[in-house]
């Protein structure tokens, strides 16, 4: 989901009883989805492990129990 702030996100957690969740700002989705995805359709590309995957998380920012993959 996108909010406008974090203020509108909390406020919409609030309102369905308080998701689990993460608020993550666009400039860091923009990040890893670029990292993530970048040569996706390159002939020699190969999917990350999970180990790379938790190293390209960790590279946006995204660290914690809620974003450990391994």
């Amino acid at each position: 989901m996108a909010f406008r702030s974090e203020g509108d996100a909390k406020a919409w957690e609030r309102g369905r009883g308080g998701y689990p969740g993460a608020i993550v700002p666009v400039e860091v989705l923009g990040k890893l989805s670029r990292d993530w995805y970048g040569g996706r359709l390159d002939d020699a590309w190969r999917p990350y492990s999970a180990t790379a995957k938790q190293g390209l998380l960790q590279d946006a920012g995204l660290r914690g129990a809620f974003w450990k993959l391994v």
